[in-house]
């Protein structure tokens, strides 16, 4: 009788309403979508739905649950206070000698080379295509100035991109606030759910030749369709490693979506 009465404490905690609380600190702020990326100061990065009035830096604890997709849906935010770095990973896309850009999480991470970093000296250190450890200081201006970049091991080099949707033959572009990103179409994925102008996640893997080639996408527009059953047909895979989520005003939710915890 008491391991029944545990079985179902246990079930109603799962299929509770609300979800964990974790905390994190804010690595970009996509106004236009309503998009903001967390770090856990470690090194993964979420996509977060809110419509809360953030900045980059802040310490924030949140709660939500997680969307087919793989983004948060938050259904609070609270500030924390202000971090002065932070410490993130992701795939290096683009490199000059003034800025990196990184795909972490889905967002597109535009960050500072200054002198003090560390793989600036000659222009040595991670190029285009490395996985890449980053950790960076905070501006006033909402800018981050990395302070270290080092290339870090990857199992299955490649990453994700949010943006607005271009279908191409063969291709397709994302176009996010930093970049477009070209990336290639496998023979049989099925894109007809989508058109041009969708706000998309897109998921790559990254070729030995260096090319892009598409895994996965879903709608992104808001937390309903980051939340939509038919995004991941062509995903046989389990996207729980890479937690999503969406605010208070944007779009509705399924009561199928796990809502058990909030990795950040």
């Amino acid at each position: 009788m008491k391991r029944l009465a545990l079985f179902l404490i246990v079930a109603a905690a799962l299929l509770a309403p609300s979800a964990a609380l974790a905390s994190g600190v804010v690595l970009k702020v996509q106004k236009a979508t309503h998009l903001v990326a967390v770090t856990n100061g470690k090194t993964k990065v979420n996509l977060v739905h809110t419509a809360a009035k953030l900045r980059v830096g802040q310490r924030v604890t949140l709660s939500g649950r997680t969307l087919r997709n793989g983004t948060l849906a938050a259904s609070s935010i609270r500030v924390l206070g202000r971090a002065h770095t932070v410490h993130f990973r992701g795939l290096l896309l683009k490199k000059s000698g003034t800025q990196l850009v990184v795909s972490a999480g889905g967002a597109i991470i535009a960050v500072h080379r200054g002198a003090r970093t560390t793989s600036s000296a000659n222009d040595t250190g991670p190029t285009p295509g490395a996985t890449v450890d980053v950790t960076a200081t905070v501006g006033t201006d909402d800018e981050l100035a990395a302070t270290t970049v080092s290339t870090a091991s990857a199992d299955t080099p490649g990453g994700k991109i949010e943006g607005t949707l271009t279908l191409g033959t063969g291709t397709v572009t994302v176009k996010s606030d930093e970049m477009n990103l070209s990336i290639k179409v496998p023979t049989g994925f099925d894109l007809t759910k989508f058109a041009t102008g969708d706000e998309v996640l897109a998921t790559f893997s990254q070729q030995a030749d260096g090319s892009l080639l598409l895994t996965d996408i879903s709608g992104d527009g808001n937390a309903q369709e980051a939340d939509n059953n038919d995004n991941n047909d062509n995903n046989d895979g389990d996207n729980s490693d890479d937690n999503g989520g969406n605010g208070d005003n944007n779009g509705g939710s399924s009561s199928q979506s796990a809502v058990a915890s909030v990795h950040i």
